[in-house]
């Protein structure tokens, strides 16, 4: 019983000293000044870096989305090392030995890592993307993984263990970088539109290609994504209605799908313009009356 009551003594005698309360508030203060300084070194350190990056791409060579990618990346990891560093600091104030918390966290973290394969998968597939420059941030690629597309879509941030891609329609996919087999990155070679124009079977062939190319010259000085003229391959097939007409374009890394777009508004102006007839549905009324 006595020990019990020595026990509950001497935690209570050190509460009832003003020194404790002292030391306390002092540590407190500490503590909010090490977090204040720490977003200070954080704030000017994110900037130096972003400045950096910004002064290196006013070079010819300069890859914006290459230092987008790499800003983002070296500014978590200064994070971490930063709060880190303020997480010890504040540890060794209240007397608690960092020291013997890194060597049980290493027991620990070998332990963790037997169960945890997973994410240091995730995180040394992350370090291969980055540094092998596999894709960057605002490229456009295609994820395939056992033979199945898991996503596709334009990337909006890469780390260590997973990548965020935003789809044409919007939503947006968080896959674990250990998860992605085949990578198809459309934004790293020049692109191309492949864009099949439907034409009325009437039509004359050469008058339609003669209009087509006539135009194709203004096209590119109004459209900065394309790098040549587009060109007019020939037809492609033939129905009893309509021939198709194959037309390709040349473009800027990831631009194939807008320049097809952009393609296919202008045909469609150019031919009401230079009255070049689509193929059209006809009805046929039929007289159960009339003979054959």
């Amino acid at each position: 019983m006595k020990q019990v009551q020595n026990i509950i003594n001497s935690l209570i005698e050190p509460l009832t000293k003003p020194e404790t309360y002292q030391t306390l508030i002092s540590n407190l203060i500490m503590i909010v000044i090490y977090i204040i300084v720490a977003w200070i070194v954080l704030f000017f350190v994110n900037k130096a870096i972003a400045q950096f990056f910004k002064i290196q791409n006013k070079g010819r060579n300069g890859n914006k989305k290459r230092s987008k990618t790499l800003v983002s990346l070296i500014q978590n990891v200064v994070s971490y090392v930063v709060w880190f560093i303020v997480l010890t600091t504040i540890l060794s104030k209240f007397g608690i030995s960092v020291e013997g918390i890194i060597a049980s966290a290493g027991v620990v973290g070998l332990a963790v890592g037997f169960g945890a394969q997973t994410v240091v998968k995730d995180v040394i597939t992350g370090f291969f993307i980055i540094f092998e420059n596999q894709f960057d941030v605002g490229d456009y690629v295609k994820i395939n993984s056992g033979g199945t597309t898991v996503a596709e879509g334009t990337v909006t941030s890469i780390g260590l263990r997973s990548t965020r891609i935003k789809t044409v329609t919007g939503e947006l996919t968080t896959l674990p970088n250990g998860s992605m087999g085949e990578i198809t990155n459309y934004s790293v070679t020049n692109g191309e539109a492949l864009v099949e124009i439907p034409v009325s079977i009437g039509e004359d062939i050469d008058y339609v290609e003669e209009v087509l190319n006539e135009h194709f010259e203004a096209l590119r000085s109004k459209y900065y994504l394309f790098i040549s003229n587009p060109k007019v391959l020939g037809i492609s097939r033939i129905t009893r209605d309509e021939m198709i007409v194959t037309i390709s374009a040349e473009t800027i890394p990831g631009e194939g799908f807008a320049a097809g777009r952009i393609l296919r508004k202008e045909i469609l102006k150019l031919f009401k313009a230079k009255d070049v007839k689509v193929p059209q549905p006809v009805m046929l009324q039929y007289d159960s009356n009339q003979q054959p």
